[in-house]
């Protein structure tokens, strides 16, 4: 088994500042640029949906902005981890805890969804960039479901034009 290999500090900065960017343009409502961050094969893995190529992630992202699913989110990033697969590659992973104000309900402080952002990084001519990006959900607040709310998932997850 091979043993994990640390990243340069300035790495682990450079991939920390990238993924907290990818965060930043979904809750600002600007999904539609996420597409810079990953490479031109890249790919967004939310199950069930598979979006792949920076095109068709520029479509779905467009789609999320116009679709105006909720009124606010935000996706607050800890935990993040990273190794160097070799001199120009890594993997990482990021906790997301979600909080999101869907239809007319009010604001809680109680998360949405709890997952992770399972990614793979190259480092191109422009710096680190997104090879693939695969949402696992841990955690979801069911009683927001169950109290009439409306989950986003079919705007998230719907299949590219």
């Amino acid at each position: 088994m091979n043993a994990l290999k640390p990243l340069a500090d300035t790495d682990y900065a450079e991939l920390s500042r990238l993924v907290t960017e990818a965060a930043w343009r979904v809750d600002l409502g600007r999904a539609d640029t996420l597409h810079e961050l990953f490479v031109d094969e890249g790919e967004l893995i939310l199950p069930p949906l598979s979006v792949r190529g920076r095109q068709a992630i520029y479509e779905w992202g467009r789609r999320l902005v116009d679709a105006h699913t909720y009124r606010c989110i935000r996706h607050v990033c800890s935990n993040m981890r990273f190794t160097a697969l070799d001199a120009d590659t890594a993997e990482g992973s990021t906790i997301l805890t979600v909080f999101m104000v869907a239809g007319s309900g009010s604001a809680t402080t109680l998360p949405w969804s709890v997952g992770e952002d399972h990614d793979q990084f190259v480092r191109t001519e422009h710096g680190w960039r997104i090879l693939t990006r695969r949402w696992v959900e841990l955690f979801t607040r069911q009683e927001a479901l169950m109290n009439g709310a409306t989950r986003p998932t079919p705007t998230y997850y719907e299949e590219p034009l």
